[in-house]
């Protein structure tokens, strides 16, 4: 199990990703949040597409969100895939999703 936390692609690499999230998606999108899920079948990594707007984009035809984690988990092998991931299609960089607590319950005060 890897300990890093962030994995970038080479510029060849972030393009033909960049190309076959467009193909899949249907749209440039600028980044890929990945999440495991519990399914009834078992575990299995989901996609949810964020555009270039900053809105979700659907991924519900044909399990494309499944189609989409695959893509992404198979040219990260290294990842730590026991986390959620999010991909920034801009930059080419995997990292693995935080969580961060609101300050106000960290104790701190605005």
């Amino acid at each position: 199990m890897s300990t890093q936390t962030e994995f970038t692609v080479d510029a060849a690499k972030k393009r033909a990703l960049r190309e076959q999230l467009y193909t899949l998606v249907g749209r440039a999108v600028r980044e890929i949040r990945l999440t495991r899920v519990n399914w009834p079948d078992g575990y299995r990594w989901v996609a949810m597409a964020v555009g270039v707007g900053g809105k979700e984009v659907p991924l519900r035809e044909g399990g494309l969100h499944h189609v989409a984690a695959l893509i992404l988990r198979d040219a990260f092998p290294h990842a730590n895939w026991t986390r959620a991931q999010d991909y920034d299609v801009t930059t080419g960089i995997l990292r693995e999703h935080l969580v961060r607590t609101p300050a106000s319950l960290r104790g701190e005060r605005r």
